[in-house]
């Protein structure tokens, strides 16, 4: 009786540890699968000064005011 126990729990220890190796293997990302940015996905090259100054102007335009992210204290405020 217990050595078909004991052999019961072996089987079951590498079977389970034999299934959490391949759930383990399959989210390996190897560099050959990273592929490089493509024009489609938004890629337009460098970002310039012009860039920096609209991104700027968009936050402005949009209420933003740096002088909100800190409280009296000198605390990022929440």
């Amino acid at each position: 009786m217990t050595k078909g126990l004991l052999v019961s729990v072996a089987v079951l220890t590498l079977s389970t540890s034999a299934a959490l190796a391949a759930h383990h293997h399959r989210h390996v990302i190897t560099n050959a699968t990273v592929a490089e940015p493509s024009p489609a996905l938004g890629w337009m090259g460098p970002i310039s000064s012009s860039d920096h100054a609209m991104h700027l102007q968009n936050l402005r335009d949009s209420g933003y005011n740096p002088k909100n992210d800190y409280n009296a204290a000198g605390n990022v405020a929440d």
